[in-house]
């Protein structure tokens, strides 16, 4: 099969397309016939080397995907040939990626498709979806809580946002001014475009998905920082333990996001689209910033 790959890291050129022999279903796996994968930042830091993973070379990048299962392992319930899905694969721990016209990976890690968007689309929705998901659970805050996100257009930040939102709590977002008309659309209240501007000690928790350690200073004495990014956190004060949130796989809580986009109460945003022989070129223009919405590699 066709599939985008590395035999090193480095800048967006080491990618490149080539044929790999599908992996066997094992009796716990499902293959798909891959609709979309999702360009996501740990995708980068893997191609570029800045993450400490021990590769093993050529690898398949990918994390994200979205398709029709072809193929069902011998133990498998639940899921079918012809059932159109979407799974998150934390790529460095599996071996695999999904940057590939196909994928087989164990059926626990996938859910139902939602329904009202393309397929190719719901490839946007599962790494950024489950970190948004797991971090707020980790925060578990008290209702009707007041809270700052920061990057609140980008792709986990606007997810968190609505469910925040959805949860009874009242949102403000830091943002950039250009992104000034999408937070009220995702339900916040007060935008911001600048650390200087936050007000201080103002919110129970600060949710920063933009590696923006300073805006600490907006919660509250004894309140919650939690962080997504890979930037060096601010230290503890005021009684405030700042935390990191990494994402884990979960088949059963992406089901939870996909049941909320189909029912309209979440939705997901989709940037530009590249075909798959165009990875190198979707790392580039990604890495190069500046783009909303998730970017999509088509097989």
């Amino acid at each position: 099969m066709k599939a985008a790959m590395i035999d090193r890291t480095g800048g967006p050129d080491v990618l490149r397309i080539g044929q790999i022999d599908e992996p066997e279903t094992g009796p716990d796996d499902i293959r798909i016939r891959v609709a979309a994968a999702a360009v996501n930042p740990v995708d980068l830091k893997t191609r570029s080397g800045f993450l400490p993973i021990g590769l093993s070379f050529p690898t398949v990048l990918g994390w994200d995907v979205a398709g029709v299962i072809s193929e069902t392992g011998s133990s498998v319930t639940g899921f079918a040939p012809g059932d159109r899905v979407v799974g998150m694969i934390a790529q460095p721990v599996r071996g695999h990626g999904t940057y590939a016209e196909s994928v087989t990976a164990p059926a626990s890690l996938f859910a139902p498709a939602p329904t009202g968007i393309p397929l190719t689309d719901s490839a946007a929705l599962p790494l950024a979806g489950l970190t948004a998901l797991q971090l707020l659970d980790k925060l578990a805050l008290p209702d009707g809580s007041a809270v700052l996100v920061t990057g609140a257009a980008g792709a986990v930040g606007r997810i968190v946002v609505q469910l925040l939102r959805s949860g009874g709590h009242d949102v403000d977002g830091l943002a950039r001014a250009s992104d000034a008309g999408e937070l009220p659309l995702l339900g916040a209240g007060r935008m911001f475009t600048t650390v200087a501007g936050l007000p201080e000690a103002s919110y129970a928790a600060v949710v920063d998905t933009a590696g923006i350690a300073a805006s600490i200073r907006s919660v509250r004495d004894g309140g919650r920082f939690i962080a997504i990014d890979d930037n060096e956190q601010p230290a503890a004060t005021r009684g405030i333990t700042p935390r990191k949130s990494y994402v884990a796989e979960s088949g059963e809580q992406l089901a939870v996001l996909t049941a909320a986009v189909s029912d309209k109460q979440l939705d997901v945003a989709v940037g530009r689209r590249y075909p798959l022989e165009e990875a190198a070129t979707a790392h580039k223009d990604f890495g190069a910033g500046g783009m909303r919405g998730k970017v999509l590699l088509i097989p």
